[in-house]
């Protein structure tokens, strides 16, 4: 699930233009590692923020391996990126319960303070979010792990000989390909998204976060003015979206609780639900209007 609210700008590095796509991506990782080492922790029951931090360390991290895909040798960058994704995966249902609790229940009791079939419907969600956590894990123990893997993957400091004409290139113009790639497939799914089936809408969603995570790294080559505009634009569509999802998935998770909560918090959820759910489709035209109106800024 996203964040109900966008949460602080994680420290990017400032790439120059005078760099090769190799050195680019040496301080790249390192900046992405680096963030990620700050959000680990060894306490058993890690706070929202800790968790949400470390799976946006893991997400910027495979982001990399991603958008750099034709520089790594595929077996190897698949094998890691998927270790990184399995990490994250182990978290996923406590962010979710995170995401549930902060976007839905703390508005709906804020609005309605003495309805007590919220009060139980909060303590059962607090419950199931502190027995997704990963019995026996820690996020300190993950990131030993993770960092042991990059450690071993000589791959990802030095360019195999099949790779090293990609490595020598300038990041620029690598950076010019890859977004201009990503943007045109971005915009073409925009057009045909049927934003009530699942497996498209899963798809879009997917689209965005890969423009977007390339977008913030590499955006300090580019007329920054103009890459914050058009970045605006995606963060918004991809927001909206995100408070979509949420709700899909709130739904879900309200259904899962054992006990089921109070019948009146049941309807309370439900109606909150469906409002976003509708809310949302309603301010999709837009949005997705105003990105597809976005200029390019690697064009400029």
């Amino acid at each position: 699930m996203d964040a109900p609210t966008r949460p602080a700008k994680a420290k990017i590095p400032e790439l120059t233009a005078d760099l090769s796509v190799g050195d680019g991506l040496q301080e790249m990782l390192a900046g992405a590692h680096g963030a990620l080492s700050r959000r680990a922790n060894d306490a058993r029951y890690p706070t929202a923020e800790a968790v949400h931090r470390f799976r946006v360390g893991l997400r910027r991290l495979r982001s990399i391996l991603s958008a750099f895909g034709d520089a790594f040798p595929e077996r190897e960058r698949r094998a890691l990126s998927d270790r990184l994704r399995a990490v994250a995966q182990r978290y996923g249902r406590a962010r979710e319960w995170d995401v549930f609790l902060e976007g839905s229940i703390a508005p709906l009791r804020a609005a309605l303070p003495e309805e007590a079939a919220l009060a139980a419907l909060e303590r059962l969600a607090r419950k199931a979010r502190r027995a997704a956590l990963p019995p026996g894990d820690t996020l300190k123990s993950h990131l030993a792990a993770i960092e042991h893997a990059i450690a071993e993957a000589a791959w990802l400091r030095r360019p195999a000989p099949s790779r090293a004409e990609i490595w020598a290139m300038p990041l620029r113009d690598y950076a010019v390909g890859l977004l201009d790639q990503r943007h045109r497939k971005l915009r073409k799914r925009l057009k045909h998204v049927d934003l009530a089936d699942a497996a498209s809408f899963h798809q879009l969603r997917i689209r965005v976060k890969k423009l977007r995570y390339p977008i913030e790294l590499l955006k300090s080559l580019f007329d920054e003015d103009l890459a914050e505009n058009y970045l605006e634009r995606l963060i918004q569509l991809q927001d909206l979206m995100g408070r979509m999802n949420d709700a899909r998935v709130g739904s879900a998770l309200m259904q899962a609780l054992a006990p089921p909560p109070p019948p009146p918090a049941q309807h309370l959820l439900a109606g909150w639900m469906a409002r976003e759910i509708a809310t949302c489709r309603e301010r999709f035209p837009a949005r997705a209007r105003a990105f597809r109106r976005a200029d390019p800024f690697w064009e400029a």
